[in-house]
């Protein structure tokens, strides 16, 4: 078994799902898509575990003699999709990680990939996307054991501050009063309360190949990344300071297996209209590279999550769905943006697409990448480059 610590927070969140949408040209036939999910599963380790909570409250991925990952095929669209399947759980603990469906016409072939986030995040999902494709193709495909970050695997030198472990001892200590432990059933209740009540919306924004050039240029010519100009661009019109959260990915070795091996950094800032968009993206790159190149900073949110209670990150979560209630974990939620005060604005860039476009005759063409609406945000941007065309969305709460 390996044990759940710095993903934790990825259990009892009701909106873990993540989506990515393929278009791509080729002769598919269904029979021949089905096996290549199948053999592509086969090849993950990570997607033949089921989750597993103890009674001590641990959690683990357990080995699975049958997973539960499927392919439908349907005509919906990717929005129609994700507001019909973001309200059916992943029973995780039956080892469902993964959904496929498939819209196949003479025009246009469309793949939806599903995946929960304790099954990979965006990074796994391609890596998935790319052996499944090569399993089409009857390319030569290797075992992808399973890897999973703890406090033991993070960089040495990314130790948390003395003042963060007080505060974690101080609320686990409180904690103990009212300690409880949940379950898979907790699960299904806050859950299927939750989505009575809530429905997502994707915008989605397509940056074509001679602007995107042109802003690569631009930010090339002045040492910014194109993160920091993406979100220059976005909170231009803001007056207000914007806490702003970004996924990074975490894998120190550049393995490409699949788990959620993303961590996370965060920045405040007020666009100031005295200065232009560059100028703005300049002092946001410099917010970001502080933290992305002190190991400390960039994985501060793993250790720190990892080392609460784990009964109590799935409290807090389980506060947000507004299906339990505690002095400790109401007033930790709040704190850590699980309650009222959320992230303003949270990206993942994926960049380049980090996967071959040709597989024999065929070809992907286009992706769109949508990550969930996560407890601790609210709109959710999702950033990814295919065939030199990028595709960005915004995942939210339609109210």
């Amino acid at each position: 078994m390996w044990k759940i610590e710095t993903e934790r927070a990825d259990l009892f969140d009701v909106n873990m799902m993540i989506s990515m949408e393929v278009k791509a040209t080729g002769e598919f036939i269904q029979d021949e898509i089905v096996e290549a999910f199948n053999n592509a599963v086969k090849l993950f380790e990570i997607l033949n575990t089921k989750v597993f909570i103890d009674n001590d409250g641990n959690a683990y991925y357990k080995e699975n003699d049958k997973n539960n990952n499927k392919v439908w095929f349907s005509p919906k669209t990717l929005n129609e999709l994700i507001n019909e399947q973001e309200k059916i759980r992943f029973h995780i603990e039956k080892g469902e990680f993964l959904r496929l469906f498939v819209s196949l016409n003479n025009t246009e072939n469309r793949f939806v990939f599903m995946l929960h986030h304790l099954g990979g995040d965006g990074k796994s999902l391609l890596y998935f996307i790319e052996a499944f494709f090569k399993s089409l193709n009857n390319e030569s495909l290797e075992f992808n054991k399973i890897s999973v970050l703890n406090k033991d695997t993070l960089p040495q030198n990314s130790k948390m501050p003395l003042v963060a472990n007080a505060f974690i001892n101080y609320f686990n200590k409180k904690w103990q009063k009212e300690k409880k432990f949940f379950s898979f059933e907790d699960m299904d209740k806050a859950f299927n309360d939750y989505w009575k009540n809530h429905k997502t919306n994707v915008e989605i924004q397509i940056i074509g190949q001679k602007e995107l050039s042109e802003e690569l240029k631009e930010c090339k010519d002045n040492g910014i990344g194109y993160t920091s100009y993406f979100i220059a661009n976005k909170i231009k019109n803001i007056e207000k300071i914007q806490d702003i959260g970004l996924a990074v990915d975490g894998r120190e070795d550049k393995n490409r297996t699949m788990s959620n091996q993303a961590t996370g950094i965060s920045i405040k800032y007020k666009y100031d209209n005295r200065k232009s968009i560059v100028d703005n993206a300049k002092r946001i790159n410099s917010l970001m590279r502080k933290k992305l190149n002190n190991l400390k900073y960039k994985y501060f949110i793993l250790h720190f999550m990892a080392t609460f209670d784990s009964t109590l990150v799935d409290a807090i979560n389980l506060e947000h769905a507004n299906y339990f209630h505690s002095k400790t974990s109401e007033k930790l939620a709040e704190m850590l943006g699980y309650g009222s005060k959320t992230k303003d604005l949270s990206v993942t860039n994926l960049t380049k697409a980090d996967i071959p476009i040709q597989y024999g005759n065929y070809k992907i063409d286009e992706i769109t990448f949508v990550p969930p609406v996560v407890s601790y945000g609210k709109n959710i941007i999702g950033m990814i480059t295919t065939n030199d065309k990028l595709i960005v969305t915004t995942h939210y709460y339609d109210n």
